[in-house]
């Protein structure tokens, strides 16, 4: 068995095409801003600097997305939950099961209740806080949603410049709607401060982290939504004192929001790890156990070659098609020098035969 890895050098990355992607996106999303505003006409030039910074992030998305969709791993599971996604025989039960990951790992962070309750509750704060205040933000910045006063306490809403329900400035409606940005903001200040108090406390976590990865961010999380109920503060009860300071200070890393979006990519691993399950399996030719599904490790196979990796055995087997314990038990025959009797196998740089 030979092992030859060719590692890929950064220069050797093909950026130009997520460039270009990168850059279609924030095109696209520039037309629809001037499209669902009315050719701007319901475009608020106040919140320009959201804007701006709305549109670089979305690029830079769509750039990230492919970028990892470039490595080998990360390719294989993309394409093969798509094929596996719209099979015609399972369609039905791949969306009953995307629904139900979604609705369990993504809208509930079941996964994160198994660790703790109070960790799930931050998970939980932080990431409905931040879908909250980007359901509200982005189509107020892009001139989606606008409201008009109508009458002397009526207030209509306009989606895409279309009427929608008449509103009384007075009602608990009216209140909620208009104060929704700020219960988002308390959210996400008590999610972060559990997270904060955490890695503070916890050792497990005070051993590995870091100040910049783990709490920079929480910080910054902490300080846009401290500016933010600062806007409703100046505004309500100071006549608008600083308020354009606040504002600006607020704009500055507006690019939060987009922190959670990468995690949906995880329903089409859970989707192509179930329906790996129920294909036909592999069979390990030492024990002749069932170990995993033959199309998980024929991926496998095709992952590791493309990265330049070559595990093939005199045998005509390669190192992938032995379940877990027969490769331990491989290995370490080979490194006490002891044959095994069970197969003739190539170890490192030792060839073992009966």
């Amino acid at each position: 068995m030979k092992t030859i890895q060719v590692p890929m050098p950064s220069d050797q990355i093909n950026y130009r095409n997520p460039t270009l992607i990168g850059l279609a996106a924030s095109a696209l999303l520039t037309v629809l801003v001037i499209v669902g505003s009315r050719n701007l006409e319901h475009f608020d030039s106040a919140l320009f600097g959201y804007t701006v910074a709305s549109v670089v992030a979305f690029g830079a998305i769509f750039f990230r997305y492919a970028l990892w969709l470039q490595r080998p791993a990360t390719r294989t599971y993309f394409l093969r939950g798509l094929q596996l996604f719209f099979q015609r025989k399972t369609f039905a039960a791949n969306t009953a099961n995307a629904a139900q990951t979604i609705g369990k790992n993504l809208l509930g962070q079941h996964f994160i209740f198994k660790r703790g309750t109070m960790r799930w509750l931050m998970h939980l704060l932080i990431m409905w806080g931040c879908i909250s205040a980007a359901l509200i933000t982005f189509p107020l910045v892009f001139g989606w949603v606008h409201f008009k006063l109508e009458g002397d306490m009526g207030y209509r809403a306009y989606l895409f410049g279309f009427p929608l329900q008449l509103m009384d400035g007075r009602s608990l409606l009216a209140w909620v709607t208009f104060k929704a940005l700020n219960f988002s903001a308390i959210m996400v200040i008590a999610g972060c401060a559990i997270a904060i108090h955490r890695r503070l406390k916890d050792r497990g976590a005070i051993a590995v982290q870091q100040f910049l990865l783990d709490f920079v961010p929480h910080l910054l999380l902490i300080a846009i939504s401290v500016s933010g109920i600062m806007l409703t503060v100046s505004s309500m009860w100071f006549d608008g004192y600083m308020y354009s300071f606040i504002a600006l200070s607020h704009q500055a890393p507006f690019g939060k929001l987009f922190h959670i979006i990468q995690r949906p990519a995880s329903i089409g691993v859970e989707l192509y790890q179930a329906r790996s399950k129920e294909l036909a399996q592999a069979v390990c030719p030492r024990c002749g156990t069932m170990f995993a599904g033959q199309m998980w490790v024929d991926d496998l196979k095709g992952v590791v070659r493309e990265l330049g990796f070559d595990y093939k055995m005199e045998n005509g087997h390669t190192l992938q098609d032995y379940c877990p314990r027969c490769k331990r038990i491989m290995r370490g025959l080979a490194y006490a020098g002891l044959p095994d009797t069970k197969d003739r196998v190539f170890i490192g740089s030792r060839v073992e035969s009966e």
